[in-house]
């Protein structure tokens, strides 16, 4: 199963004040809970997000093998 999930960076001191939001993709089995995407993305960002702003918006029932593109990284959770 892949899950679709967003959160927001930090905005630091000087930066715009428009928060975009950005995408990632996750491997995962069934019933994948909020908890481990907000670890995930904290490793992956090194703490620079805002937790409050992670959201699980989709599942789909891909084969992560069968994305290919150049810009697109799934990321594994067992």
């Amino acid at each position: 199963m892949i899950y679709l999930a967003t959160y927001n960076s930090k905005s630091g001191i000087g930066q715009c004040q428009r928060k975009a939001k950005h995408l990632i993709f996750i491997e995962a089995g069934d019933r994948l809970g909020l908890d481990r995407v907000v670890a995930l993305i904290g490793t992956l960002t090194d703490g620079n997000f805002e937790k409050s702003s992670v959201e699980i918006i989709g599942q789909k029932s891909w084969d992560a093998a069968q994305l290919r593109h150049p810009r697109i990284q799934v990321h594994k959770l067992n």
